[in-house]
């Protein structure tokens, strides 16, 4: 079993050694690790082309980004080989660092399980053999580890969004761990109940490792154990929680995962309730990822009827001021 450990901050920052420190709680366990920084890589943003929605789709086509002058190919084949990942960002703005958001939205659709799936069958139908064909690694589960460390209490994006960050791929979250107060380079390591976390969280990865008996992704596998902090959601643990009053019969929904319930006070604490039917929509499901595929093929992705005066009408945008750049 291979567990990749990725780090957001800076070299021997906090992020680094918490890391680093649940690398080695899964080497004990068996694991073989690997540590990539990714400071150390250049990745570009992606451009919304929507290329790779569109060759999974309607294509049957790999999904594979039309962006190759960069690292992200590498860092894909390492995520691609990886059975765990060990995740840690520093917290900036109340959130995790911007170079993650980049390599989520480069993961983003062109790994979407529930969209390889659909572009793996639609070859399969239509006896497709020749062309780039899906990854057939995208369908194995795996399972992951978030690590956020910030300065002060002001984090509640950080584990949300690294989150997110995973969800396309279908990873596993066993565990969130967020360290704050801990601001100086290094200063973590006089922290020892975090690296106590770190350390009993790597291992935890790969002890979930060593159980599963079906590594394939579906709805019917039995979900590894959750370690962390129980958060206000009962299905991926996140505590950020969209009000939308305008909806009698959903008045909220998860931020992180889009499962829709109520809440309610109960001896005084809040509770998120979500009924069993509703489970099956939640983006940490196949069924809700599938839900979001037919989303895209059946309103997003299809044509407008007026699409022959797409032309005309965007001329006035086109003709309509430059762009101000600096002097080279």
């Amino acid at each position: 079993m291979k567990v990749l450990g990725i780090t957001c901050g800076r070299k021997m920052g906090n992020s680094e050694i918490l890391v680093k420190e649940a690398l080695m709680g899964a080497e004990e366990k068996g694991a073989e690790v690997e540590l990539i920084r990714l400071n150390d890589l250049n990745i570009k943003n992606c451009t919304g082309c929507n290329a790779c929605v569109v060759s999974l789709l309607e294509k049957s086509s790999s999904g594979e980004c039309v962006i190759k002058d960069d690292d992200f190919k590498f860092i894909e084949e390492k995520i691609m080989e990886c059975d765990g990942l060990i995740l840690s960002s520093p917290i900036y703005e109340k959130g995790p660092t911007g170079l993650l958001k980049i390599l989520a939205d480069r993961m983003g659709p062109s790994h979407d399980v529930a969209f390889r799936f659909i572009s793996k069958r639609n070859r399969d139908e239509k006896g497709i053999t020749k062309g780039n064909s899906v990854d057939e690694r995208s369908f194995k589960t795996r399972v992951a580890s978030l690590i956020a460390v910030g300065g002060s209490e002001w984090d509640t994006l950080a584990l949300p969004l690294m989150h997110l960050s995973v969800l396309s791929t279908h990873m596993d979250v066993v565990d969130k761990i967020l360290i704050n107060w801990t601001g100086l380079p290094g200063s973590v390591v006089f922290n020892e109940e975090a690296i106590a976390k770190a350390r009993k969280s790597g291992a935890h990865v790969a002890k979930c490792l060593l159980e599963q008996t079906d590594r394939i992704i579906s709805d019917n596998k039995e979900i590894p154990e959750y370690i962390g902090e129980i958060g206000l959601c009962p299905l991926c643990h996140s505590k950020l929680i969209e009000v939308r009053n305008d909806d009698k019969n959903y008045p909220v929904v998860c931020a992180v995962c889009g499962v829709k319930g109520t809440l309610n006070v109960v001896d005084n604490k809040v509770k998120f309730e979500i009924s069993e039917e509703d489970k099956v929509h939640s983006h940490i499901r196949l069924s809700g990822k599938f839900e979001h595929g037919d989303e895209l093929n059946n309103v997003a992705l299809k044509p407008n009827p007026k699409v022959n005066e797409l032309p005309k009408r965007l001329k006035k945008y086109r003709k309509y001021l430059v762009y101000s750049k600096p002097e080279r």
